[in-house]
């Protein structure tokens, strides 16, 4: 869906900042300790990145995470989905974009497009769930339209991830989960879950182009992910269990 479909259902503009629901950009350069072992940007900057990006956006439209906390609401991301053609480089410089693309169900679908001198070399797909405090459940995205901000638009067969299921697998090791660690929700940030990777990933399989991650349930202090892996046909697959559910569901290939 082009920038002109995308404003056409979805045309706001926040007054105040100039900013629009349908396409954010924002620069971002690539610093030394950002960079990891192997001489490339850890999986978790990008990560970081991503959210960065993301925030700023929910901040100019209006939706920043201080406001959803008055509404009582948060969203949750549930996926991220990385494809890499090139991993940025030290000192790069970048030009991130994001932009909606609609929902389905419950779960609303973003992309952020990591840009270098014009051209893509990374994307990320996002998922996330609008959670309503006082319900304890994910919201329809109905309700998030009547704030007269996100309009309808439906996300595109083709953008959505799939589920990812693996059966019993070797355990890989244990990863207790620090302070450190904590978002300001009390829970393992996202962005962790990138370093959790790369730790338990086989030296064979660091050359990765593509990454999946469905956080299924948060981890919290002092719980331990339990860590399961094992190849699955071109790739490797990370299961993270604690008090015997799966928090975190990974394929990297």
């Amino acid at each position: 869906m082009t920038d002109e479909e995308i404003r056409k259902v979805d045309p706001y503009v926040n007054p105040e900042t100039g900013i629009a629901v349908a396409k954010f950009e924002r620069k971002a350069r690539v610093a030394s300790y950002q960079i990891g072992a192997a001489g490339n940007i850890r999986l978790s900057a990008l990560l970081r990145m991503e959210q960065e990006t993301g925030e700023e956006h929910m901040d100019g439209i209006g939706m920043g995470y201080e406001w959803l906390m008055k509404e009582q609401k948060a969203f949750l991301i549930t996926t991220n989905q990385v494809t890499i053609h090139r991993l940025p480089r030290r000192n790069e410089h970048l030009t991130i974009i994001t932009r909606p693309l609609g929902t389905s169900g419950v779960q609303f679908y973003r992309e952020f497009s990591f840009q270098s001198e014009g051209k893509e070399i990374v994307r990320i797909l996002q998922v996330s769930v609008v959670v309503d405090f006082r319900e304890h459940k994910p919201l329809r995205p109905e309700k998030i339209y009547e704030y007269r901000i996100f309009c309808p638009l439906q996300a595109e067969k083709k953008e959505r991830p799939p589920r990812l299921r693996f059966e019993e697998m070797p355990k890989l090791g244990d990863r207790p989960i620090r302070y450190s660690d904590l978002d300001r929700n009390g829970h393992l940030t996202n962005t962790i879950y990138g370093d959790i990777i790369e730790d338990f990933l086989p030296e064979a399989f660091r050359n990765y182009h593509n990454v999946q991650i469905n956080y299924q349930k948060e981890s919290k202090l002092k719980d331990t992910l339990e860590l399961f892996g094992e190849v699955h046909n071109d790739g490797f697959a990370i299961q993270g269990i604690h008090h015997g559910e799966i928090g975190f569901t990974a394929f990297i290939s």
